[in-house]
């Protein structure tokens, strides 16, 4: 079949009258996502990616979609992080009327043409995936977790050359629940730390006395957290990106908490830990990073500020039912964590890569 590609147009506003696309693009993708995890964890809320898209001062999104004449088929985005220079991402989702036909493949094969055209050549993507799931299995290299082998989105990247390197878990902690598991770890965990370390809490706009440490902070995680044999290109981060994410993520009404621990003796930021939420805030919150620098690491730092970052949420943001976080599944100290505290799997998610020609 032949599939009609389009890229969709960036609105100044949810209200122009061209936003309608983006809407769309939105509402296939969320429902997408809600049929391959099994969660409704992961939608993307129109205002927070329009501000995305808006905002390419250090990234870059093309976004297009397949249409089989007025009904829209599937959505692909291509990011591309501009500090680096080999990589980019995609991702591809398929609407429910339109499985089992080749509109994700021309969706793809379409980001991979628009990827040479920006000088990218090695693509990487993810897939997600039911944690219910059964049947074959395919394992990644790292020889940690699985996803099955006959979901639909894991034959597309297969068809298209794509080599499974990954497999991350999702897992989900009850922000209305008990905070028993999570007080004991924290105390553990402050006692680990000592005097050593300061903690450091804020939501909103990042102190200007911490922005240039956190900036190099979450430099590193492109980098530091485990990417199996996937290429790992380091972003440049500095504290002009960081207030520059921070404007955006107000303006879209979206809410970030960020919790530092701090080493006394030199002023470095030695761990951090991110949560975010929509300007919805009965809806589920997401943790971006949570990274320990390596010269930091053996003295519970991970546990530190993931426990009070879910302890401050809890009051922040008391609306949100639960904080919904990845994982590779070899990371085992972090997953560890997750479990002594509470989290509990919902879903796998997949990552992919492949070098083009």
């Amino acid at each position: 079949m032949t599939w009609r590609i389009d890229r969709v147009v960036v609105p100044e506003s949810l209200e122009s009258a061209d936003a309608a696309d983006l809407a769309a693009f939105v509402a296939l993708a969320n429902a997408a996502w809600r049929r391959d995890s099994g969660t409704d964890l992961h939608d993307d809320d129109p205002a927070d990616m329009l501000s995305r898209w808006q905002e390419q001062t250090y990234h870059r999104t093309t976004a297009i979609v397949a249409r089989d004449g007025d009904d829209l088929a599937a959505t692909g985005t291509l990011d591309v992080e501009l500090s680096t220079e080999r990589t980019a991402e995609v991702d591809v989702a398929v609407s429910d009327r339109h499985l089992g036909t080749d509109a994700g493949d021309a969706v793809l094969a379409a980001l991979e043409r628009l990827a040479r055209e920006q000088g990218r050549a090695v693509l990487q993507g993810w897939t997600i995936h039911r944690a219910d799931a059964e049947g074959e299995r395919l394992v990644p290299p790292t020889g940690a977790g699985a996803i099955p082998a006959d979901d639909e989105s894991a034959r597309r990247m297969l068809r298209a050359g794509y080599v499974l390197g990954q497999v991350e878990r999702n897992s989900v902690f009850d922000l209305h629940g008990s905070y028993e598991d999570v007080d004991r770890l924290l105390a553990q965990a402050e006692e680990r730390a000592g005097d050593e370390y300061r903690v450091v809490w804020w939501t909103g706009r990042t102190p200007d006395e911490h922005a240039e440490g956190y900036a190099r902070a979450i430099a590193r995680m492109s980098t530091d957290v485990p990417a199996g044999d996937m290429a790992a290109e380091e972003q440049t981060w500095d504290a002009a990106r960081v207030l520059v994410r921070d404007d955006r993520l107000l303006r879209s009404g979206q809410l970030m908490g960020v919790t530092l621990a701090v080493h006394v003796p030199t002023g470095e930021v030695a761990a951090f830990n991110e949560l975010q939420i929509g300007a919805d805030r009965t809806r589920p919150t997401s943790q971006w990073g949570t990274l320990v620098m390596p010269e930091h690491r053996g003295r519970r730092l991970g546990a530190l500020v993931k426990c009070v970052g879910l302890r401050n949420w809890h009051d922040a943001v008391p609306e949100s039912p639960c904080v919904s976080t990845f994982n590779a599944e070899e990371n085992r100290y972090m997953l560890d964590v997750n479990e002594a505290v509470g989290f509990r799997p919902a879903s796998y998610a997949a990552a992919w890569e492949k070098t083009l020609s």
